[in-house]
């Protein structure tokens, strides 16, 4: 009941961040996909079921409140959600530059296949934004390794 509660939460401290951004700069809000980093996120903490399921939430938030292909963000999150706690159960992805390069990896899958399905689905050519979707996975992975870390510093605090 406490992981519902925590990805309820998350899935709308996300959209409050998400409608922030929107209100500051469309090109941050293409830069910065805070509903990839919160996926990933929970699929660190919770593990490849609660990623999924954190993807698949996130993610029909997403094609709610876009003009796309409902499910498009939702199959990518999904994925994306359900490699990342995987793969982080498999190896060890703690140490800050595995941790970076691993959150950076996981915004390069999402966007990938997001771009992919775009691409399948839209038969006009993908909306680049400027080229702004290509610094995506960067600042997904600066931001999450910034949050994982404090996270982990908080849980410490109050574990020990």
């Amino acid at each position: 009941m406490r992981d519902v509660i925590h990805g309820g939460l998350s899935v709308l401290a996300a959209f409050i961040v998400y409608t922030a951004l929107d209100q500051i700069s469309v090109s941050l809000l293409v830069c910065i996909n805070v509903f990839t980093v919160t996926v990933i996120l929970f699929a660190l903490i919770k593990g490849e079921t609660g990623g999924a399921i954190m993807g698949m939430a996130c993610g029909l938030v997403i094609d709610s409140f876009s003009l796309g292909i409902f499910g498009l963000s939702g199959i990518a999150n999904t994925v994306t959600g359900f490699l990342a706690g995987y793969i982080s159960r498999k190896l060890n992805v703690l140490p800050f530059g595995r941790l970076f390069v691993f959150i950076g990896l996981m915004g390069v899958l999402d966007l990938g296949l997001w771009m992919l399905m775009a691409s399948v689905f839209f038969a006009e050519g993908f909306p680049w934004s400027g080229g702004f979707f290509l610094a995506q996975p960067l600042f997904t992975a600066v931001l999450g390794t910034f949050i994982f870390l404090l996270y982990r510093r908080i849980k410490a605090r109050h574990e020990g």
